[in-house]
């Protein structure tokens, strides 16, 4: 079966019968159109229909879970999951058949081990990339698919990475990328270390394909900088890890061996006093840094 045949069937899983597979980024985005694949999931025993009032019970309200506790006196505390166990367990069968009488797409045994055999599919669609995290990307880079989620997307932008090695525009977007991923993933420190590489990528000028000018070193409009978005992510780190900006300066200065730089605008001791400064504030110091750099370009 087809990536993209897997993928519809993992989103049917656990859907009402009303669910359909006619949402516009099939065509848009796979050139595909599986209005009929339901049909065939079911008679090819990977789907079976059944009611599920446990699946009718998730899609309610915490509000409307507990005020059909308290009608029965049973407590009303807890997380929506323990709500649901609870109101399961005081419902007859017959009552839960009468209150929810809808049916569900459920996967087989057959469909299950598939799904399980497959989750690269689902992270593929989740996280997609035109040309960087998608089938096309992952058939022509022989993806192994017993991969984690990060190691799936790391190996895909590893992949991108090797096509790009002197396009610095397109570097800076993957490593952009990697950031988000490693952010989403919850892997700090990858996330750390890609913002980190981000930031040397913007201060050496490489983003940029134009010529350089002093226009174009004016602050705080210029696009040689530490973004505000970046600032702020590095906050948010050094916040949960209790990291000094010492502790992310020396990490900057780490990185500057590991991620090497054809060129930079800035020198490594600049980079490292701007981001210094934009860790503490201290924007009249970077404005000046800017004004001595546009002062070296005229020379």
């Amino acid at each position: 079966m087809t990536p993209i045949k897997i993928l519809a069937l993992m989103l049917a899983a656990k859907q009402p019968t009303t669910f359909t597979l006619t949402q516009p980024f099939w065509w848009h985005r796979y050139r595909v159109h599986p209005a009929n694949w339901l049909t065939e999931f079911v008679t090819a025993e990977l789907l079976s229909i059944t009611r599920a009032p446990e699946l009718s019970l998730q899609r309610q309200t915490v509000k409307w879970l507990k005020q059909q506790l308290r009608q029965r006196q049973l407590k009303i505390s807890g997380r929506k999951a323990e709500l649901i166990q609870r109101l399961q367990g005081a419902m007859t069968a017959t009552e839960l058949a009468v209150q929810f009488p809808q049916h569900y797409y459920q996967l087989t045994s057959t469909g299950t081990q598939l799904v399980q055999q497959n989750q690269f599919v689902l992270w593929l669609h989740q996280y997609y990339v035109a040309g960087i995290v998608d089938f096309t990307a992952a058939s022509r880079t022989q993806l192994p698919t017993d991969l984690d989620l990060a190691a799936t997307l790391n190996w895909l932008l590893d992949a991108a990475a090797k096509q790009a090695v002197a396009d610095w525009p397109q570097r800076y977007y993957l490593t952009h990328l990697r950031f988000q991923f490693a952010w989403q993933t919850q892997h700090k420190g990858t996330a750390l270390n890609a913002l980190l590489d981000c930031i040397r990528i913007k201060l050496a000028g490489l983003v940029q394909l134009a010529p350089l000018t002093e226009a174009a070193l004016v602050w705080p409009t210029t696009t040689y900088k530490i973004e505000p978005f970046y600032t702020y992510m590095l906050q948010q780190i050094r916040q949960e890890y209790t990291l000094s900006v010492a502790d992310i300066v020396a990490a900057f200065d780490q990185r500057s061996s590991v991620f090497v730089l054809p060129r930079q605008l800035f020198s490594a001791a600049e980079m490292q006093q701007l981001l210094r400064w934009t860790l503490t504030a201290q924007d009249q110091k970077i404005a000046q840094l800017y004004q001595q750099k546009q002062k070296a370009l005229l020379m």
